[in-house]
């Protein structure tokens, strides 16, 4: 490949926020239905420790199970997360990923964000599910190649389910590279991102699956963009704040958040920035994971209003450190689930 994203920052930008948060995330369809997760789970790691030799015959076993294309999906993501490294002197000489055979890629087992999505695209295809690959930019470094006159620092996919387009990022959902090299720690937080999300994280400047155009995230918005805005959208903020404010301020910084299960929380109504002035703030939160909501400031905890599952407050904060804290049903001690720092 000519783009020489052997080295591409997309790639290498597995990141220290993936391996913060892949062990906390599945994704959305697992959390509707754990059990059958592990069923598929539990076939794969039987598949794969089978003594089938040819790749066609492993996946036609890997698939044998899935009763839907999200599950067949789901199955080539697990199995190329799982088996291939990140390895940059390998895929420099593999060169285009396209020019050998899948047997070879998959013996050889490794390589850049490029054989990742080469290899992703090929299996979804043998599995008869519509693919495309994608050339981009990625959050946490700068383009390190042009493709087709536009920038380009990483490759990805995306799978058609029931006709929605849908963002599948293998290369980050195998693991992290740091100093001493990669590190496999396999993550769904980038398996089936849904549009809003993608928005944050991705950018394709051909806009093939019209993602840009209807959250109207231009090149220079996601520019502005917090690097970590995929992961904080993950615990529960609205995409869609997380933009607006970007719009407003090009030096945003996030709010902090902590590690909880996916659909925790959904953040309607909150301040995005995570540096607060002392004027009025108000947040609007919904939950079926917590009983109750506090805001606490040093010494002093305030209830969030309840109704159903929906919490609210507006106050005007005190100087220093703000969290938003909640207690699960059955507990007595609270945990954090945002924090802000009052100026």
């Amino acid at each position: 490949m000519e783009l020489k994203l052997n080295r591409c920052l997309g790639c290498l930008y597995l990141c220290a926020f993936a391996f913060l948060w892949c062990s906390v995330f599945s994704s959305e369809v697992q959390a509707k239905n754990v059990s059958r997760h592990q069923q598929l789970n539990s076939h794969f790691h039987q598949v794969l420790a089978s003594s089938k030799s040819k790749l066609e015959s492993r996946l036609n076993a890997l698939l044998s199970v899935a009763t839907t294309d999200e599950e067949k999906a789901w199955l080539v993501y697990r199995w190329v997360t799982h088996h291939f490294e990140h390895d940059a002197g390998l895929a420099s000489s593999i060169g285009d990923p396209a020019q050998h055979s899948l047997e070879k890629l998959h013996k050889l087992g490794g390589g850049s964000c490029a054989v990742y999505a080469n290899v992703t695209h090929r299996l979804m295809q043998m599995a008869g599910l519509e693919v495309k690959t994608i050339y981009g930019l990625v959050k946490g470094g700068p383009a390190t190649a042009n493709r087709d006159g536009k920038p380009v620092n990483h490759v990805w996919n995306a799978v058609n389910l029931n006709g929605v387009w849908w963002v599948v990022d293998t290369t980050w959902g195998a693991g992290f590279v740091d100093r001493d090299g990669f590190k496999s720690q396999h993550s769904d937080l980038f398996f089936l991102i849904p549009p809003e999300r993608t928005v944050l994280s991705h950018f394709d400047p051909s806009d093939e699956l019209g993602h840009q155009r209807a959250f109207g995230v231009n090149q220079s918005l996601f520019t502005k963009l917090p690097d970590d805005s995929l992961y904080v959208a993950a615990v529960g903020l609205e995409p869609r704040l997380i933009v607006d404010a970007a719009r407003r301020d090009s030096r945003l910084k996030l709010v902090s958040t902590f590690d909880l299960p996916a659909n925790a929380l959904r953040v309607i109504q909150a301040p995005v920035n995570g540096i607060l002035e002392r004027k009025m703030q108000s947040f609007l939160i919904e939950s079926d994971t917590f009983d109750e909501l506090m805001i606490v400031q040093g010494k002093s905890w305030i209830p969030l209003k309840k109704r159903g599952q929906a919490y609210s407050l507006t106050l005007v904060p005190d100087k220093g450190e703000l969290l938003v804290m909640g207690r699960r049903p059955k507990q007595h001690e609270f945990e954090a689930l945002l924090a802000y720092r009052v100026k």
